[in-house]
C-alpha cells in the first residue's frame, strides 16, 4: 500500500472515531486533540516536473520526470540525455542490446575493465527506453533496449548532444523528422518529437546534480541550462576550426 493510501486510510480511520466518540458523550477537549491528530498527518503530492519519478507518474503521464536515475552513482546517469562520444559498441545491433540503464552501464565498465579496451575504453554509455526512440538521425530508427557504449577523449569535461526537454522553437522545426518510414516490424513509422529528450545515459563518474540542475535543448542543438550555463555542441564531423567558428568551447574539443 502506498504512503498516500495509508494517509488517507488513517484519516478516515480517525474521522469515524471522532463520530463514535460524541455520540458516547466524549468531551469536547478530547475530540478537539483528536482532530488536530488527525491535521498534523502529512499530506503526499507528487508533481510532474520536480524531477522525481514517483507513482503513480510513469513515462507516458509524465515523460518530464520517468523514468529518472535508476542506476547508481558511479553511473553518472543524467536522465533525458544523449552522451557524446566515438562509439565503442554499436547500441542498434542485437548482441549490444539488454533491458535496463543499470545493465547498460554494467556494460561499459565492463568493457571499460577488459584490457584489450585499454586504448578507447567505455565511459559514456546511452540507453534507449521507450518502445521508439526519436532522434535526428532520422534514416535510422531506435528502439527499446539499444545501449550504446562511447568513449570521450575526456571525461572531466563531459560532451552531450541533447540535454533535458526540447524546447518548443526546436520541435516545430523537425517536427516530421521520423512522421515516415517503416518500424523494424514493417508497421508505419509516426512519432512527432516528444517534450524531452527519449534517451538516459551517463558519463562514467560525473557528479549530476540532477533535478536540481535541469537542461533544455534548443535550435542547432544549443543546450542551456536552469543554472544559465549554455554549452554549444561538439560536432565530430566538423573540423575544429569550424566547431570553434559555431561557438564551441576549446575545452570542449577532444
Amino acid at each position: 500500500m502506498s504512503a498516500r493510501r495509508i494517509c488517507w486510510c488513517l484519516l478516515l480511520t480517525i474521522s469515524a472515531m471522532a463520530v463514535l466518540f460524541v455520540a458516547a458523550g466524549m468531551p469536547l477537549p478530547v475530540l478537539y486533540l483528536i482532530q488536530a491528530r488527525a491535521n498534523m498527518l502529512p499530506v503526499l503530492h507528487t508533481a510532474c516536473g520536480d524531477g522525481k519519478c514517483e507513482p503513480p507518474e510513469n513515462v507516458s503521464s509524465c515523460p518530464a520526470d520517468c523514468p529518472g536515475v535508476t542506476t547508481p552513482a558511479m553511473c553518472g546517469e543524467e536522465p533525458h540525455s544523449d552522451p557524446a562520444g566515438d562509439a565503442v559498441a554499436w547500441g542498434s545491433a542485437p548482441e549490444h542490446r539488454v533491458s535496463s540503464a543499470a545493465e547498460c552501464c554494467e556494460r561499459c565498465v565492463a568493457h571499460a575493465a577488459s584490457p584489450k579496451n585499454a586504448k578507447r575504453p567505455c565511459n559514456s554509455w546511452v540507453f534507449c527506453y521507450m518502445p521508439h526512440c526519436w532522434s535526428l538521425d532520422n534514416g535510422n530508427t531506435h528502439t527499446f533496449g539499444e545501449c550504446w557504449l562511447k568513449w570521450q577523449t575526456n571525461p572531466r569535461q563531459p560532451l552531450y548532444g541533447q540535454r533535458g526537454k526540447y524546447t518548443e522553437t526546436f520541435r516545430r522545426r523537425n517536427w516530421d523528422k521520423h512522421l515516415t518510414g517503416k518500424m523494424p516490424d514493417g508497421s508505419p513509422r509516426n512519432l512527432s518529437v516528444p517534450t524531452h529528450v527519449p534517451w538516459t545515459g551517463g558519463v562514467l563518474g560525473t557528479l549530476v546534480q540532477y533535478p536540481r540542475v535541469t537542461w533544455s535543448t534548443d535550435i542547432e542543438g544549443i543546450m542551456i541550462s536552469s543554472a544559465g550555463e549554455r554549452i554549444v555542441p561538439w560536432r565530430a564531423w566538423e573540423s575544429r576550426k569550424q566547431n570553434l567558428a559555431r561557438g564551441v568551447k576549446a575545452e570542449l574539443i577532444p
